[in-house]
């Protein structure tokens, strides 16, 4: 006698397993996301707007890996939300960053570059011993300019009324004595005074392209007569 085997009704639900669909969120999509965390910093330095500019570059190649194989990526939702975020921090921080620089001179003044337009200034010594600056430095004397730079440290870092502003915080300042045309001596002007801080300074005031000593021992052929000084509000 011939035994009868009935087969089993598929559930309605149930997905034949050569249908099966697993669709998985490419890795750059939760990489993007930590790039969003990330990128707070931006607004604390200049340079680290690269954090959400890098988010937005991972989230949008996210995005076109998803669309060109959705039979195998999954997470658009989650790639264009990070895609938004990252976007929306690179360009507050940017605006930021923007504004601070175009407001950080105060009126009256002129921006300088230590760099560009101080320091990299050649000095000459001419026959009776006495320095001559470069003549687009010896222009600047008597006007007011806008400079930053790094104050170099002394024994007294609290009530400054004079100190020397170089154009870096490296070893060739602070490591031994600066090159003439890498300092400024600065001289706060009325009841100013100045505390030492480490980091990038800003200074406003007239300018003098005449050789001094300062009393650290160091031999300035610049200063300047400082009525504003503070913090750097940007590092350019």
């Amino acid at each position: 006698m011939s035994q009868a085997v009935l087969a089993r009704p598929m559930a309605a639900d149930a997905v034949p397993a050569d249908d099966f669909d697993y669709r998985v969120v490419p890795l750059t999509v939760p990489i993007s996301a930590g790039f969003v965390v990330l990128s707070v910093l931006a607004f604390v330095w200049e340079p680290l707007v690269l954090i959400p500019l890098v988010g937005v570059v991972l989230a949008g190649l996210s995005l076109l890996r998803i669309r060109r194989e959705r039979q195998y990526f999954t997470g658009g939702v989650a790639a264009t939300v990070t895609l938004a975020l990252n976007l929306l921090v690179f360009t507050g921080a940017s605006t930021l960053h923007a504004y601070s620089y175009a407001t950080e001179v105060p009126e009256g003044f002129e921006r300088l570059s230590f760099v560009g337009d101080i320091s990299s200034k050649e000095v000459s010594q001419r026959m009776d011993g006495s320095l001559a600056v470069d003549p687009s430095v010896a222009e600047l004397s008597g006007k007011p300019v806008f400079i930053k730079g790094y104050m170099y440290p002394s024994r007294d870092h609290f009530g400054l009324k004079t100190f020397v502003l170089c154009k870096d915080s490296g070893d060739c300042c602070f490591g031994g004595n600066p090159k003439v045309t890498d300092m400024i001596q600065i001289r706060m002007t009325g009841d100013q005074a100045a505390n030492f801080r480490t980091g990038l300074v800003a200074v406003a005031g007239t300018f003098k392209a005449e050789p001094t000593v300062d009393p650290t021992g160091l031999q300035p052929v610049y200063q300047l007569e400082c009525s504003y000084f503070g913090p750097a509000k940007t590092s350019y």
